[in-house]
Parts: structure tokens; sequence; C-alpha cells
């Protein structure tokens, strides 16, 4: 079962065109940064053995029963939004 206690990411804001920051409302940029974040996290050694029980009544939203890696999760998350 997983559990994250004092998890802080920071983002910083990377000088590229006025229209793509962090703040930025363009649905590609957010889902861009939301992959890009799914990863950084699928590759931190913390969540390294962690698992995600996801139960039979999430299957309405597309998801399987069972327990998940949460690495290979998340990367598979961001692989679905890519």
């Amino acid at each position: 079962m997983i559990k994250i206690e004092n998890l802080t990411i920071n983002i910083n804001k990377l000088s590229v065109e006025e229209d793509e920051l962090l703040d930025s409302q363009i649905p590609s940029v957010v889902r861009d940064e939301l992959v890009s974040t799914l990863r950084i996290i699928s590759e931190d050694s913390r969540f390294s053995g962690q698992t995600v029980i996801i139960p039979d009544d999430c299957e309405k939203y597309g998801f399987t029963e069972g327990e998940f890696d949460l690495p290979e999760l998340l990367e598979f998350l961001a692989d679905m939004l890519e």
C-alpha cells in the first residue's frame, strides 16, 4: 500500500516562450507538464517497491482491479497522456 509523507516537488520556471510558462492554460502545455511530472516522480527511488491497490469499483473509470507497482503505474499514465 502506498504511504507518502512529507513529499515536496519543486519545479522551476525555465526560460521559454511567454506562452509556455508553467502557469500556462494551453492544454498541450499543461499535458506536457503533467507527463513530465509523472515521469520525474516515477523515477524517484523513494517510490521503488511501493504499490497502489485499485479496488474493483474503479473499473468504471477504466482501471482494472488489482495491486500495481507505483512507478510502473505512473509511467503507464504518462504514456497514455503523451
